[in-house]
């Protein structure tokens, strides 16, 4: 199953979760109706009655959904806050925090995500979990114990798998079933109000007092039903999400392998949480029970409502016969990476052989291209100063700056004088552009996906300012420069989703025949980018139409003779809306597009991974060359 499958799979789960969904809210009233109708000595069928109960019920568990959803609508870290977390720096030098934010860099880098923000939660149990609606929101909580027990490896096994859950649309799917049960538990929290009200009014003997009773024994009655009923929908829920949160764990287990190339990693971490505990003790770790790593409660009285599958069946399905090192590892006491052991530094970038946008394609979502340890070796050969800027702040922004100035002296210049910044950050900004002028795409990419776990930290109105910065960079000169408009377009918009506090896009499109338009625009923008001449860029625009699931005489598409930024960004937003499975039809044709020539440079290559960014499907950097590349 690949990266669009399961995406497209999540999204139907989503929709079977909301029919489930329906169907116990139309339990709950017909429940409620009959035991209300007996109470009142009314017929079940009295459709005022109805009315009343169905919409007190809609209005309860709707409310409590929608609320609960809005409380989660400010993404993953309203998650970690819940259960305890504390946010990691990214500059921070405490020796096991530096390693796990290590392994979250590579992950991320291998992934073609932005790096999430960590949290760490003070709990001895080892556990982790990643929550969100998709990247750019996405954080990533792991425990204490975690930490300080688990090898680098094991902790990159367990890293490996919540990235599954990010890249494959899992954390969308968590965050409705928290909502959703919230609704319905209102049912019974309500239930309960009633019942200690009805406990603490007072009742008489005379005929007023006696209707008083009356009145009493119906709260009474009425609490005892709901909360009865509201409990019996909470039972049929957690069923609900067990089964649907089993399977997904084995999916995720069998990504990190993957993705790490290292087995015994996870199947490490799986040993040590059944040889220790991955229990938490947050009074709140029942809501997010299906997102974590490990079960983080106690072992259910069945199985049924087991959200994770028992350890020892996880450890077989990945690592059959498993035998874990009886060697504990010792507790980090230097930051220091564990890089590939290579002599010099790898040379990435060293494209892909041509003619194959199939296979191009087949990398969205797939993790690395190779072993994690290429986008280690990746980061490690971005210079120092440059890693560093993308850690702090005020660095953090004159770097993307630098990052997105034009080579051409004129246009920077213009650049230059368009900044609204302070000169010190301007000069700064230069600085930035000439220790990066070196490097290749993939590690500018790297250093795009760096940069925005700082500038998360930005206040609101920093960010205002910060925004209208990069538009003014890329929009400074008239003819587009595709690659830093695309690296623009990424920054944009993983930051706006986390500032806006967005849910991400939903899907609008279903079918490539109503964005034609906006696809032309694309292809255009990319066989004008790759090929010299307008001669090969025809015939490159051409092939990607042919990739299309329709005849080009029914919808003809034409070349454009120029395209600007703001064609190419509403294209890119309506793109965003499409469904997963166009998606792949549309990013098919982008590579047709890139590989028509026969050969794919890593240039070009990168120019195909922002663009798939913007689609929100990642793609991992190419591996390093090799020597006869």
């Amino acid at each position: 199953m690949d990266f669009f499958e399961r995406q497209e799979r999540a999204r139907k789960k989503t929709a079977l979760l909301v029919f489930y969904f329906g169907l116990a809210v139309a339990g709950i009233i017909a429940v409620l109706q009959f035991i209300f109708a007996m109470l009142m000595g009314l017929p079940p069928t009295d459709l005022d009655l109805l009315g009343w109960v169905a919409g007190g019920v809609i209005v309860v568990v709707a409310g409590g959904s929608l609320a609960k959803m809005a409380e989660l609508s400010h993404g993953g870290r309203v998650v970690a806050a819940m259960l305890g977390g504390e946010p990691v720096p990214p500059q921070t030098d405490d020796p096991g925090l530096r390693r796990l934010m290590n392994i979250v860099e590579e992950m991320s880098i291998a992934s073609g995500v932005p790096v999430p923000e960590v949290y760490v939660l003070p709990d001895p149990a080892i556990n982790a979990f990643a929550a969100g609606h998709g990247p750019g929101d996405t954080a990533i909580g792991v425990t204490r114990g975690a930490i300080e027990r688990l090898s680098r490896d094991e902790l990159q096994g367990v890293i490996a798998h919540e990235f599954s859950h990010i890249l494959h649309g899992d954390m969308r799917l968590n965050i409705r079933l928290i909502g959703i049960l919230n609704g319905i538990l209102c049912l019974a929290l309500i239930g309960a109000f009633l019942l200690r009200i009805s406990i603490y009014i007072p009742s008489g003997g005379s005929s007023r007092d006696r209707s008083k009773g009356g009145g009493i024994f119906f709260v009474l009655a009425a609490g005892i039903a709901l909360y009865i009923v509201g409990w019996i929908g909470m039972f049929f829920g957690s069923l609900i999400k067990a089964a649907v949160s089993r399977q997904r764990e084995f999916l995720a287990d069998s990504a990190a392998v993957q993705y790490t190339r290292n087995p015994r990693g996870i199947a490490g971490a799986l040993w040590k949480i059944g040889k220790f505990t991955g229990r938490l003790a947050s009074p709140r770790a029942a809501e997010a029970s299906h997102m974590y790593f490990g079960n983080g409660l106690g072992e259910p009285f069945l199985g049924l409502f087991a959200t994770h599958p028992p350890v020892n069946e996880r450890i077989e399905a990945i690592a059959p016969g498993f035998e874990p090192d009886p060697t504990p590892p010792p507790v980090p006491r230097t930051p220091a990476r564990k890089e590939p052991g290579a002599a010099r530094p790898p040379v990435f970038g060293g494209g892909l052989p041509g003619g194959l946008p199939g296979a191009v394609v087949a990398l969205a979502g797939a993790g690395s291209a190779g072993e994690v340890g290429h986008a280690a070796a990746l980061l490690e050969g971005i210079p120092a100063g440059l890693r560093a800027a993308a850690r702090e702040l005020g660095p953090a922004c004159a770097l993307v700056y630098g990052l997105l100035l034009s080579a051409d002296d004129a246009v920077r210049a213009g650049q230059i004088a368009a900044l609204e910044a302070p000169a010190s950050q301007k000069d700064e900004a230069e600085r930035m552009r000439e220790a990066a002028s070196g490097i290749h795409g993939a590690a500018r990419i790297a250093l795009v996906d760096l940069a925005v776990a700082t500038l998360r930290h930005l206040s609101a109105d920093q960010y205002g300012y910060f925004r209208k910065n990069v538009r003014t960079l890329v929009e400074a000169d008239s003819q587009i420069e595709l690659f830093e408009f695309v690296l623009g377009k990424i920054l944009l918009r993983h930051l706006d989703l986390y500032f806006t506090k967005s849910t991400g896009s939903e899907v609008k499109f279903r079918s490539v025949v109503p964005v034609t338009a906006e696809i032309g625009i694309l292809l255009s923008a990319l066989a004008m980018a790759g090929q010299a001449d307008d001669g090969a860029r025809a015939e490159a625009f051409r092939a990607g139409v042919r990739e299309l699931l329709f005849k080009p005489s029914s919808h003809p598409m034409e070349l454009a003779a120029r395209v600007g930024v703001a064609d190419l960004d509403r294209s890119l937003d309506t793109l965003a809306l499409i469904s997963p499975e166009v998606k792949r039809t549309v990013l098919k044709a982008c590579a047709q597009c890139v590989t028509h020539d026969g050969k794919v440079s890593g240039h070009e290559y990168e120019i195909l991974r922002a663009v798939a960014d913007a689609l929100d499907c990642p793609m991992p950097p190419l591996p390093p060359a090799s020597d006869d590349a």
